[in-house]
């Protein structure tokens, strides 16, 4: 870092970086700059942060740090909260894939910009809550405790494990399933749960099996991250969205000519073709007539037949 005493320089170089402190909105030191990273378009899309002994560092967007004198500022974010990011592996390249599931599974960080938005705002008590938290909640007598239970998907594939309840703690009701996915299904972090809307799902007690519609194994591991606690809105909407898709996808419209009219039947079905006619034979000509007779008259009609 430059001394105090140096010009100030208005262009940086990357190794100027490295050691800066990066605070919160507090003042209260998170980290220190460990690396830069670089798109293929020359932009610096995220910052490589250390934030502690026996911890690998995390990855912050540029566009969500505030830059001062020797120093940056993350704006609306502590150090509890920076702790629920994926941790960043030097040695793993951020290849698209690995971008693609940054924006998925943590979208409140990331979210589709490559940007942190802002952390959500606490309107009194929080909605949705897991079920410990949510004090005059019990399960009714007799109701399926899913606690525990198997999860699969659409394709009969395992998901992972029940692991709680999140409770609307107004209405008194279950809104979602906490499941732990199965290792196969994520990367980026050691251990990744997601929520499953309790009425997307299929309770079967006999087996304490839960089964989900719509979505395959590996749809449901594409899910965001539920980091534990109050349920994020935008995760709740980005989970809603996802399973609204499927619900679409799997009534398929139909045909405008295809549907009936109410309280009609089909139409009548045409009338078969006539046989094709064929013509009239030829009338037969009036044989020649025998000697000695006399032609017909026309006024006077056919001769009297001859006497016996």
């Amino acid at each position: 870092m430059a001394d105090a005493t140096s010009p100030r320089a208005e262009i940086l170089r990357t190794r100027d970086f490295l050691g800066w402190d990066v605070a919160d909105a507090a003042g209260s030191r998170v980290g220190t700059v460990a690396d830069l990273l670089i798109d293929r378009q020359g932009r610096v899309r995220f910052l490589a942060v250390d934030t502690g002994l026996f911890r690998k560092p995390v990855l912050l967007p540029v566009s969500a740090l505030e830059w001062g004198e020797g120093a940056l500022v993350l704006g609306g974010w502590t150090n509890a909260q920076l702790k629920l990011l994926p941790p960043y592996d030097p040695d793993v390249p951020l290849t698209r894939d690995v971008l693609d599931e940054l924006e998925r599974g943590f979208p409140r960080f990331y979210g589709e910009s490559g940007a942190l938005l802002p952390p959500a705002e606490p309107e009194g008590e929080a909605r949705i809550v897991p079920m410990r938290d949510a004090r005059d909640f019990k399960l009714s007598k007799g109701a399926p405790d899913p606690r525990g239970w198997t999860v699969f998907g659409a394709d009969n594939e395992r998901v992972g494990t029940v692991t709680d309840l999140l409770v609307d703690a107004a209405a008194l009701k279950v809104r979602y399933l906490d499941v732990d996915l199965a290792d196969d299904l994520f990367r980026l972090v050691d251990d990744r749960h997601v929520l499953l809307p309790l009425e997307a799902v299929e309770l079967r007690e006999r087996g304490e099996d839960v089964w989900v519609a719509g979505l395959t194994a590996a749809d449901l591991g594409r899910l965001p991250a539920y980091l534990g606690g109050a349920v994020d809105p935008v995760i709740e909407q980005r989970v809603g969205e996802a399973f609204r898709l499927a619900s679409t996808e799997r009534v398929a419209p139909v045909p405008a000519h295809d549907v009936l009219p109410p309280d009609e039947g089909p139409p009548p079905l045409p009338e078969p073709p006539l046989p094709p006619t064929e013509p009239p034979p030829p009338l037969l000509e009036a044989p020649p007539p025998l000697p000695g007779d006399l032609p017909p008259d026309p006024e006077r009609g056919p001769p009297p037949p001859p006497e016996r």
